[in-house]
C-alpha cells in the first residue's frame, strides 16, 4: 500500500532524474491490473512510442558521454540515461502486465538520427546537433503524454503518463530550443 508521501517522493525523484524509482512505486500499479482488453489503441501507441523514445534517449545519452565536447551536454546526457532507463522499466513492466507487445528497438528514423549524430562526434557541431535533436523529441513526447492523459482508456497507462510528464517537462527545459541548461 503506497501513501501520498511515496507519491510525493516519487515525483521529487522524477524531477531530479527521469523517474529514478520508475512506475513501480505508482499506486495504480499496486492494484489489480486491468485485462488486456481494457487497453485502447491509444494506450498501446503510447507504450510503444514511450519505449522507443526511451531507447533513443538512452542511446543518445550514452553517445554524448564520449562524443560531446561540453560538460553541460555530458551532464544532461547522464541525466537522460538515468531517467529514461527508469521510465522504460516502468513502461516495460506496464506493457508486460497488460499483455502489450512492445517494439524490439528504435525506429528507423531514430537509428538514422543517432548515426548522423555519431558522424559529428568530438566536435562542437555534435553538441549543437545533439541539443537540437533532443528538444523536438521531448516536445513531441510531452504532446503524446498529454494525449494519453486526456484520452487514454487504461488507468494504469494514464498514471504512467502522468508520472512521466514532470520528468519529460524538466528534460525539455534542459535542452530548451537547442540550448543546454544543466
Amino acid at each position: 500500500m503506497h501513501t501520498t508521501r511515496s507519491r510525493a517522493r516519487f515525483a521529487a525523484v522524477c524531477a531530479t532524474a527521469l523517474c529514478v524509482t520508475g512506475a513501480l512505486s505508482l499506486p495504480a500499479l499496486a492494484s489489480s491490473s486491468p485485462s488486456p482488453s481494457a487497453v485502447s489503441a491509444l494506450d498501446k501507441q503510447f507504450l510503444a512510442a514511450a519505449h522507443q523514445g526511451n531507447l533513443w534517449e538512452i542511446t543518445t545519452g550514452e553517445q554524448a558521454q564520449s562524443a560531446a565536447t561540453t560538460a553541460c551536454v555530458k551532464r544532461v546526457g547522464r541525466d537522460f540515461i538515468r531517467d529514461h532507463r527508469t521510465l522504460d522499466a516502468g513502461v516495460v513492466k506496464t506493457a508486460t502486465r497488460l499483455g502489450v507487445t512492445l517494439p524490439s528497438g528504435q525506429t528507423e528514423a531514430q537509428l538514422r538520427q543517432t548515426a548522423d549524430l555519431k558522424r559529428l562526434a568530438g566536435t562542437r557541431a555534435y553538441d549543437a546537433a545533439w541539443l537540437k535533436a533532443q528538444y523536438p523529441a521531448h516536445v513531441q513526447t510531452l504532446a503524446l503524454i498529454d494525449k494519453e492523459i486526456a484520452s487514454g482508456a487504461n488507468p494504469v497507462v494514464k498514471s504512467l503518463a502522468k508520472s512521466a510528464r514532470p520528468v519529460v517537462a524538466r528534460h525539455t527545459e534542459m535542452v530548451n530550443h537547442g540550448m543546454c541548461h544543466a
